[in-house]
């Protein structure tokens, strides 16, 4: 095998490689975007629990939210958030450290960061009952065809998980390009 046909079959699968790549953070974003299109009725839900099996962080668990539409009941775990990350904080055993970066329910930051105290045994727990209490009242956004398709609050533009499968498609697309010149020119 040529130096030059090694170098044209290595472009063509860094290019396979990155339109695999491409698909999971193309379908992401769509779903997304189909998501904050298709939900254009708003009811008012309450925080009714937390979630089980969608552990975030830690010990930390996204609220489960109880919402009404037409006398029928639903269910919807939320709100999500772009990337998630904890950070342990060294401290004094004092109390009132923040667990989470929310600040407000209503303006949420893209990106959930728990904060876990090392040296404060009551600040163990889930994170999310800080600012989303069970009762507390959210917005809820509903597909009016299917109410059962839902989102709190808001939809994160991009999760981190599609940002590296951007990231990671682009640099094999560019890669894919370098060797199919090299080859040419070789």
């Amino acid at each position: 095998m040529t130096p030059s046909v090694f170098l044209l079959s290595l472009a063509g699968i860094l290019l396979a490689a990155s339109i695999i790549s491409f698909i999971p953070a193309v379908y992401m974003r769509r779903r997304d975007s189909q998501l904050r299109a298709q939900c254009t009725s708003r009811a008012q839900g309450r925080v009714s629990g937390y979630s089980t099996s969608k552990q975030v962080t830690g010990s930390t668990f996204l609220p489960v939210v109880t919402y009404r539409v037409d006398g029928a009941e639903y269910t919807v775990t939320g709100p999500t958030f772009a990337s998630y990350r904890a950070r342990t904080l060294s401290g004094d055993g004092a109390h009132g450290h923040p667990l989470t970066n929310i600040t407000d329910i209503h303006d949420l930051p893209e990106d959930l960061c728990v904060y876990e105290i090392a040296d404060d045994p009551h600040a163990a727990g889930n994170a999310m009952r800080e600012p989303f209490p069970v009762g507390t009242g959210v917005d809820v956004h509903y597909d009016p065809a299917k109410p059962s398709r839902s989102y709190v609050i808001r939809v994160p533009a991009t999760s981190s998980f599609a940002k590296v499968f951007l990231f990671l498609g682009a640099i094999e697309l560019v890669a894919s390009a370098i060797f199919a010149f090299i080859s040419l020119l070789w």
